[in-house]
């Protein structure tokens, strides 16, 4: 089989071949696709470069790449899926934004947006997660950062690949921001800011999307569940039931016997 090998390849074989001028930026996963390679079968080394994290990667023919992860998403990109399922452990711890030690002495860590922040443990387990782990700033500030987050966060999901983000989670703590304080230094703007993108979703949705057909179909599913745990219920307590009427009569044949 013949394999696509890129002129910038450390083990390019075609070596009367001038090689191609670098590549401004970054060599990311998306950027790697765009020339049309296969993709990459085991990851050799892992290391940092001027944009980052890197990993150097071998690809189906033996010729070798430098990719850079200058975001934790980046690891995450669909580019690894022939890779092993520890060489891609491997990749995404590496590309894992480091543990901080704050003044206060907690130690907290980047989640997958930069607004979301984790409380590590000594142990480095997650007692807990900042969903909206944004300053304390006076308004027009705060609404900046709020639409900056919403920016960010649709970004994360229009790419469709990364770590788990929990939307839920982002806009229950974007509403607990909302009731902070007014007049002074707070989260409030900013949370008033990113829920005013949720806001305007919802319109983009009923306005431009198959909301009706989306609905309707969400509707069906909840009555499935609805009618299966109703009558999964109605089994459960029916041989409940059962059991116990059983009990009983074992108890009372075990008396009779013991009076004969």
């Amino acid at each position: 089989m013949a394999y696509f090998i890129p002129s910038d390849t450390p083990l390019n074989p075609t070596e009367a071949r001038a090689h191609a001028a670098p590549a401004a930026g970054p060599r990311t996963p998306a950027n790697h696709l765009k020339d049309g390679v296969t993709k990459p079968i085991r990851l050799l080394a892992l290391g940092t470069g001027e944009y980052g994290k890197t990993a150097l990667l071998e690809f189906p023919g033996g010729w070798q790449r430098t990719i850079d992860l200058p975001t934790e998403a980046d690891a995450w990109h669909p580019l690894f899926s022939e890779l092993s399922q520890e060489d891609c452990a491997k990749l995404r711890s590496h590309a894992a934004p480091p543990v901080i030690r704050r003044p206060d002495g907690t130690r907290t860590r980047r989640g997958a947006l930069s607004f979301i922040t984790k409380d590590i443990h000594r142990g480095r387990w997650v007692k807990r997660v900042n969903s909206f782990d944004v300053p304390a700033e006076n308004g027009c500030a705060g609404s900046v950062t709020g639409y900056r987050c919403a920016a960010e966060l649709l970004d994360a999901l229009a790419r469709d690949y990364g770590p788990c983000i929990d939307k839920r989670d982002i806009i229950k703590a974007a509403l607990q921001a909302c009731n902070e304080p007014y007049g002074k230094p707070s989260r409030r703007n900013a949370g008033l800011a990113f829920m005013d993108i949720v806001e305007e979703a919802l319109n983009f949705m009923a306005k431009h999307a198959k909301h009706r057909e989306y609905m309707a179909a969400k509707i069906a599913q909840a009555e499935h569940v609805q009618a299966y745990m109703a009558d999964h219920d109605a089994r459960e307590k029916a041989a409940f039931v059962e059991r116990m009427k059983a009990a009983k009569a074992a108890k009372r044949s075990k008396a009779q016997r013991s009076d004969a």
